[in-house]
């Protein structure tokens, strides 16, 4: 038996042995707190008489026997064979008793070994007090154990034992953090995390070793899941089995402990149980909070306590188990409104309130309103709106009812939209009635529209603006929703000509200056009206650091819905000005604080908008990634109208990689029908039409785009379309063998460019369908152009398609040398995007035409430093950049792609095979040779 941190301890009992066999009689008892090792000790002091050949008589006190009078005396005679059938006759009074053990000692020195003595009964406990005042200089040693319960009387036998020099008390403290190691090394042998867990287990059990030993066990059996060394099972059932062993207050403090969690002292704990008045214990009666105070105490010693709370979530799930469902409830009733009266904080009281799951009481609703708002200051929403369904259902008044639903939905929505679109027609209702609050009407709009309920959507805005007749503030704020609804459901605009934000705010903000808000209900409200105001003119400038420092305002976390709304409408201006980094960039900041679990909705729309930037950016692998995560973040059914932008996106990606199943397979969704009659049906067509042309359904497609053409003018997104439309229908037309209604289509998309100001990359696109329609000798000239504008946007898919029919132009004019060398660039290009169908069209061609030449040749004649060189110059990288990765300077970069440009007889940087270097750097991940979109000096 391994005894740690107890030398002392048995050194005293090998010494009180030889005493007794020296014919001195002793007594020992020996006292600690509860499974602190006394029992331990006792059987080491019998282990160490009987080796001694000392005769030994033992017993062991139970509190279920502790009113049968001489139930101890009587198993200290059974336990060993008397002479004269003692053991047959009636318990002996306490003469008699002291007699026949002085009798025993007769034949050998004999031991005495009671266990837990603070559990025997008064006769029992009288009798070896008896024997213990006379022991003299007989052969016996009386060992008892004793739990030491601090704040408690001492029970009988310890209270009344003699003194002297035959009498030793011997106390027994609970492992230290060095014995607790000891032990787990021992019991568990070699380990590498040996010392965290000595720290953690000494922490969470105070060197109690029936806790030890449950928590050893637990280790054994590998914790939940293999992770966590502390369970419910082992080390819990440890900590009920000690407080069951203690008096009833013990039991009904730890519960109180476990349900008022960090805010239970020894007053709310004994107010909240009842032990607030007078309680009999088994020492007598004690008053007010005092019977609290020693039950705190005795679990503290015992290492179930720390700092006055339970020291683990185990050991507090395992304490709450003890009480039933019903007593939980009244438990936690009763503990809110405790906190309530004392002035907690509303997120205190709201959490047994809601963890009391019934129906509360009036003054209850504003303490869980004002702690539902916290949570969603938190992003906890789950949990908000919880406690907004109680405060919802006891609200008495019809105006409060409806705006605790009115938040209650908005929780619901940040989870997901088809989770709150239950509480939608309630609202509406309530809007119809006036018991909506005006200030809640533009969020229902928006969440009706987004739900695609038009008729519903129309109602409100009727009664939004028949109050805003009446009232200036509002009449502001409908302004603002005007602008929105002019970008995003121009149907149910009221005025498009003078949008409400440049009217409140002095016209459109110039290139560089910030978006500012006036005062308002809303001021996310009203910068949302004002970016739309901008996204729909089209503005001109450089509006990037404009649009970028609106987002800036915007909290780490728990944003209302508008702010979200406002972020959005900032990223997509981002993504029409082609800063497809930034978005990235932003998006990653924005998605890292908060987590996916209890905001899926904004996490999604974050996803969407990063698909996007990665399709536009012509990362088609990584597009199309994200914008399934996406639509597993919230399924397609909870998007609404809404759900054209990620599927247009991911339909898009599948198709340029040659994953028609896919795009077929998401096609197969039947979107909302409004979600035609919002922008969001532009995304979706365009990309139905894309998959059409990619599987030869030329026809399909045209119609397609050509609807997008009929509905950009319907939705007032003339000066800037979010689509391509009139290119990719030039290309359907150009298919169809129509080339002169395809020219004009991309003429008509020039001029509107020009005249947007828009997005270089769109003319790009322009350009390379007009040099489609253009003589051979002049298509060189506009596709170069075009080339370089997909370059300086960094849209490497278009940049591929640019090259390859630069490439094809050159073949056509004879030129091989530039056609090979283009081509090959463009099938890098494309294979580097993961454009597979753009690759295999590139290498069928080259296969089969006169640019299959190799150009070994002229890769041979560079040396192996400049081979590097024009390896990174191909990938896109500045002077300065090959320079850093290569350890020279950029002077000799310079140097190198002079002379490289000399013997390989080409004027510029683009002109380089794309091929030349590969050897050299073979084996490179594809996102580490990523292409920067900067461009050299050179």
């Amino acid at each position: 038996m391994l005894l740690l941190e107890r030398e002392k301890h048995k050194s005293l009992l090998k010494s009180l042995v030889g005493a007794c066999l020296a014919g001195r009689g002793q007594v020992l008892l020996i006292e600690g707190v509860a499974a602190s090792g006394r029992t331990a000790l006792l059987r080491q002091a019998v282990e160490d008489a009987e080796r001694a050949g000392l005769l030994v008589m033992r017993a062991s006190c139970s509190p279920v026997e502790k009113d049968l009078a001489g139930s101890v005396l009587s198993q200290l005679l059974l336990s060993i064979p008397a002479p004269g059938a003692l053991a047959d006759q009636a318990v002996p009074g306490y003469h008699e008793f002291c007699r026949q053990i002085l009798r025993l000692t007769a034949r050998a020195p004999l031991v005495v070994a009671v266990d837990d003595i603070h559990h025997a009964d008064a006769e029992s406990a009288q009798s070896l007090l008896y024997l213990a005042r006379r022991l003299g200089a007989a052969r016996v040693l009386l060992v008892v154990t004793s739990q030491r319960d601090d704040g408690q009387a001492p029970p009988l036998f310890t209270a009344e034992l003699p003194c002297g020099p035959g009498t030793h008390r011997l106390e027994v403290e609970p492992l230290s953090e060095d014995g607790t190691a000891a032990l787990l090394a021992d019991r568990l042998g070699p380990r590498p995390d040996t010392a965290r867990l000595a720290t953690e287990f000494h922490r969470i059990s105070g060197g109690n070793l029936r806790l030890l030993d449950a928590l050893t066990e637990d280790v054994r059996r590998g914790g939940r899941n293999g992770r966590d060394h502390v369970t419910a099972r082992g080390y819990g059932a440890a900590v009920v089995g000690l407080l069951r062993r203690g008096e009833p207050a013990v039991l009904r403090t730890a519960q109180a402990l476990a349900v008022l969690g960090g805010r239970g002292t020894p007053e709310r704990v004994a107010r909240l149980t009842g032990l607030d008045q007078e309680h009999e214990t088994g020492t007598g009666t004690l008053t007010g909070s005092a019977s609290v105070e020693r039950a705190i105490a005795t679990m503290t010693a015992t290492g179930l306590l720390r700092d006055g709370r339970l020291p683990h979530p185990a050991a507090r799930e395992a304490v709450l188990s003890t009480v039933t469902g019903a007593e939980r409830a009244t438990f936690n009733q009763r503990a809110a409104r405790l906190l309530h009266g004392l002035g907690e904080p509303a997120s205190a009281v709201a959490c047994h309130l809601a963890q009391a799951r019934r129906r509360v009481e009036p003054w209850a609703v504003p303490v869980l309103v004002e702690a539902a708002e916290q949570e969603l200051l938190a992003e906890r929403n789950e949990r908000a709106a919880r406690y907004l369904e109680l405060a919802h259902e006891a609200c008495p008044d019809p105006a409060d009812r409806a705006a605790v639903l009115a938040k209650l939905t908005d929780a619901r929505w940040r989870v997901s939209p088809s989770a709150a679109a239950g509480h939608l027609t309630p609202l509406v209702a309530a809007a119809r009635t006036g018991d909506l609050g005006d200030d809640c009407l533009p969020d229902l709009v928006r969440q009706l529209l987004w739900h695609g309920r038009h008729t519903d959507a129309a109602a409100v805005l009727g009664r939004l603006r028949e109050a805003a007749a009446s009232d200036a503030p509002l009449a502001q704020e409908v302004r603002h929703l005007d602008s929105w609804l002019a970008f995003s459901h121009p149907r149910f605009a009221h005025r498009r000509t003078q949008p409400a934000a440049r009217a409140a705010f002095g016209g459109p903000p110039a290139a560089g200056r910030a978006l500012t808000t006036p005062a308002g209900n809303d001021p996310w409200l009203a910068l949302a009206g004002s970016l739309c105001d901008q996204l729909v003119s089209g503005g001109g400038g450089d509006r990037a650091a404009a649009l970028e420092r609106s987002l800036r305002n915007l909290r780490s976390r728990g944003n209302p819905a508008w702010a979200h709304e406002t972020a959005a409408l900032a990223l997509l201006g981002l993504l029409d000005l082609g800063r497809y980094d930034l978005v990235l960039q932003r998006c990653a900041t924005l998605g890292a604080a908060g987590g996916e679990d209890e905001a899926p909705t904004w996490h999604a729309v974050l996803a969407s908008l990063r698909a996007e930037a990665l399709l536009r950016r012509g990362d088609l692998e990584d597009a199309l990634r994200t914008a399934r995560e996406a639509l597993t973040l919230l399924p397609a059914h909870a998007w609404g109208v809404a759900v054209g932008f990620p599927l247009g996106t991911l339909i898009t990606a599948a198709v340029r990689s040659g994953d028609t199943e896919t795009a077929e397979r998401y096609l197969a969704f039947s979107p909302p029908e409004a979600m035609s009659q919002s922008r969001f049906g532009l995304y979706y067509l365009h990309a139905r039409g894309t998959y059409h042309l990619a599987v030869q359904r030329a026809y399909a497609a045209l119609a397609d785009f050509l609807a997008c053409g009929d509905l950009v003018p319907a939705l007032g997104l003339e000066a800037a379309a979010p689509v391509p439309w009139r290119t990719s229908a030039a290309e359907a037309w150009l298919r169809l063998g129509n080339d002169d209604r395809a020219r004009r289509l991309v003429r008509e998309e020039l001029a509107c460019s020009d005249a947007s100001g828009g997005v270089g990359s769109a003319r790009g696109r322009s350009l390379r369908m007009l040099a489609a329609v253009s003589t051979p000798e002049r298509r060189p000239q506009l596709l170069l152009e075009a080339v370089e504008l997909f370059e300086q946007y960094g849209e490497q898919y278009e940049q591929a398609r640019g090259l390859a029919d630069l490439g094809y132009a050159y073949s056509a004019l004879a030129d091989n040398r530039r056609a090979r060398t283009t081509l090959r660039r463009a099938r890098y290009l494309a294979t580097s995007c993961g454009a597979a169908p753009l690759g295999e069209e590139l290498l069928a061609f080259q296969g089969t035409s006169d640019t299959s030449v190799s150009c070994e040749d002229d890769g041979s004649r560079l040396t192996e430093a400049e081979r590097r060189v024009a390896h990174l110059a191909v990938l896109g990288y500045t002077n300065r950049e090959i320079a850093a990765k290569l350890y020279i300077t950029a002077s000799t970069v310079e140097q190198h792609l002079t002379r490289i440009y000399r013997k390989l007889d080409i004027k510029r940087r683009r002109d380089l095979p794309a091929d030349l270097g590969t050897t050299t750097l073979h084996g490179r991940q594809r996102h580490a040779q990523r292409p920067s979109t900067k461009r050299s000096a050179s």
